[in-house]
């Protein structure tokens, strides 16, 4: 088995500030990383920022900065929103880095080498918030962009270009040999239409500007910012700089997109690395849009959600917990402050913290703080606990996240009827069935110890405290899954249980 285990989130533009649906997008690569993690892979995770595009200049014009200060400046936003996430970085690329400019323009040259790439003009609808070009039939009423709901400009100018068009046949062919390639399937589908219908050659070159990376035979020329952009998830990992690390990670393991930059990376990227003799990626993953009152959220519209804002509210566990259980992973989202506190209080107040607070408070009162060792302690609950490893197995494996979490919380509803049904307050009366009480003690303290270790990629920071709780702390980089299928890891543990994991809030 290939113990390596490579993935990237997009990187960011840098003409405005973060928002939810970057969030999104990071706890959800964490999450994954943090998974293969537990299972025993050695991770590499690589976000950056995309700092090349006329968008970022103008940006920088409007501050009053120079554009590279101006870069310097947002770098640092977007590094600290991964740190307040608690998402796990292995790797940050600014493609503004001397190494990105090197295997920018190594991509470049191979691929000019090549023949792939020629001199002409090009002429047509240009929305310069998403960097391309638009055919006729691809805008709204009113030559409109279809993404930022304005209006594109006529745009002629003299280019370099990359023949993608020859590369049609070779990627349909790699798409039914790799039939996972792109996932989830409604985004491989609109693909194969693209592929089906021929793809025209794609501009790679800016000659209006200076902020780019000039191309290594025409300096009078700036690589376009797709093709630049592209190039960062092989300069993170080492590429002509760190062969051994290059030669572990890649190629990628999956690539994390939001849906608005599929063609690039699912057609664009793969032509580029053909043309570069370079392995493609084994696949590019892809979320929807997180939509604030029905609009996808966008700098350019203005309709933005500060993340941090929500972690200095809420809590970032929480945060984390909301976004990847309201929205399944493929599919559009929407975000409301109602359905995070109707779900904060539900499911973790409620649920979670109920029953966490509910069984130490138990093993405290009526085993002075000492899990029990039952000589017996297999029934219902422990079947259940079960089928919950096995199903939250089988979810993560395939990065159904919100699935995974569905597993855990069945177990936890699960385990707060069991305290109802077998009564712990009753058998602690009854000197007869002491044997009962150690055992449901002892299974419903394992539930807490299932369920702290299963949550523990979406939710770290609670899980890392729920462990604590009941002495069985383990590194943060352990095979924690592998800890999990060991029974009875509680018995004759100490327990502390402490103030409430999650007080309600108040609306």
């Amino acid at each position: 088995m290939n113990d390596s285990f490579y993935l990237s989130t997009a990187i960011a533009y840098v003409n405005g500030k973060p928002h939810v649906g970057h969030a999104y997008e990071f706890i959800a690569s964490d999450a994954i990383c943090r998974y293969q993690r537990m299972i025993g892979k050695n991770v590499f995770f690589l976000s950056g920022v995309d700092e090349h595009s006329a968008q970022v200049e103008k940006a920088a014009r409007e501050e009053g900065l120079p554009t590279q200060e101006y870069c310097d400046n947002m770098a640092v936003v977007f590094t600290e929103l991964h740190q307040k996430l608690g998402t796990k970085l292995d790797g940050f690329v600014r493609t503004s880095e001397p190494r990105h400019h090197d295997t920018t323009k190594e991509m470049l040259r191979r691929s000019y080498e090549k023949g792939d790439i020629y001199k002409g003009h090009y002429e047509g609808w240009y929305c310069d918030a998403c960097e391309r070009y638009y055919q006729d039939d691809e805008l709204d009423e009113g030559n409109e962009c279809p993404t930022h709901k304005r209006p594109c400009q006529w745009l002629k100018e003299e280019n370099y270009f990359f023949k993608l068009s020859n590369y049609t046949e070779a990627l349909k062919k790699y798409y039914a040999e790799h039939p996972s390639f792109v996932q989830p399937d409604s985004y491989k589908n609109e693909m194969l239409s693209l592929l089906d219908q021929g793809l025209r050659d794609i501009s790679i070159s800016r000659s209006t500007t200076k902020w780019g990376i000039p191309l290594p035979w025409d300096e009078s020329h700036v690589a376009y910012v797709w093709f630049d952009a592209l190039s960062n998830y092989l300069t993170g990992i080492g590429f002509l700089k760190d062969d051994e690390k290059f030669n572990t990670f890649w190629p990628a393991d999956i690539h994390i997109i939001g849906k608005d930059i599929n063609r690039f990376h699912s057609v664009l990227w793969p032509a580029m690395l053909m043309s570069c003799d370079i392995p493609l990626p084994k696949q590019v993953l892809i979320h929807g849009f997180i939509y604030h009152k029905g609009e996808k959220m966008s700098k350019t519209i203005g309709n933005i959600i500060d993340p941090l804002a929500l972690i200095d509210s809420y809590g970032r566990d929480p945060l984390r917990y909301f976004l990847l259980s309201e929205v399944a992973f493929g599919q559009d989202g929407n975000y409301s402050e109602k359905a995070l506190i109707n779900r904060y209080n539900a499911d973790l107040a409620n649920d979670l913290g109920n029953l966490t607070s509910r069984v130490l408070s138990m093993v405290k009162k009526y085993r002075d703080k000492v899990v029990p060792s039952p000589t017996e302690f297999n029934d219902s609950l422990r079947e259940n606990i079960a089928k919950a490893r096995q199903s939250y197995r089988q979810h993560m494996d395939n990065n159904a996240l919100h699935l995974g979490l569905g597993a855990i919380w069945d177990l936890i509803s699960t385990a707060n009827k069991y305290v109802d049904e077998q009564a712990p307050w009753a058998l602690a009366k009854d000197e007869t069935k002491q044997n009962d009480l150690d055992r449901v003690l002892l299974n419903l303290v394992e539930t807490l110890r299932a369920a702290a270790v299963m949550v523990y990629p979406v939710m770290p920071d609670i899980s890392t405290e729920m462990l604590n709780r009941l002495s069985c702390p383990v590194e943060r980089d352990f095979p924690l899954l592998s800890v999990l299928e060991q029974e009875n890891q509680c018995a004759g543990k100490t327990i502390e249980p402490g103030k409430s994991l999650f007080p309600r809030i108040e609306k």
